[in-house]
């Protein structure tokens, strides 16, 4: 009989004239159009390019456990390396503020005895001071953070 079809027999057989089989085979790594240098773009999966023959390769288990340790030291370098440079920030802050708290306790000790120097008579003293002198008049307050008496303007709120 000419016009009946043979029955399937293998999972992947074809029949000749079958459409879904008929496409051409055009490469992976060119464009249809021949246009080298157009990219293909690689956001569908279907037009990713995934059969390659560095992708077929498969790395030997030594291979892996070496890039493992490689990656696993590179981490731990990271590590020590961050942690370093925070001490070294915390540092850098105790040691600003003990400057800070140094230098305040050294402008208070010089500045108690300039108003000892004023003495009795200050504010005949004061009032003849010009405007850049009484500029530099300084009150005292108790800072908050450190608890140290500290100078400040005498303007300052």
């Amino acid at each position: 009989m000419t016009g009946t079809a043979q029955p399937v027999k293998t999972p992947n057989q074809c029949f000749k004239g079958d459409i879904l089989k008929m496409k051409p085979k055009i490469p992976k790594g060119r464009n249809s159009s021949g246009r080298n240098w157009k990219l293909r773009p690689q956001k569908r999966a279907s037009s990713l390019i995934t059969k390659t023959s560095q992708n077929n390769r498969s790395t030997s288990w030594e291979k892996k456990m070496e890039e493992k340790e490689l990656r696993s030291a590179l981490l731990e370098r990271e590590k020590t390396s961050k942690e370093e440079k925070r001490q070294e920030v915390i540092a850098k802050n105790e040691r600003r503020l003990e400057h800070e708290k140094r230098r305040m306790e050294n402008e208070f000790k010089s500045a108690s005895k300039s108003a000892q120097r004023l003495g009795k008579n200050a504010d005949l003293k004061m009032k003849a001071m010009n405007k850049k002198q009484l500029r530099q008049i300084m009150k005292t307050r108790m800072n908050n953070k450190t608890g140290v008496v500290e100078f400040v303007s005498a303007y300052a709120k």
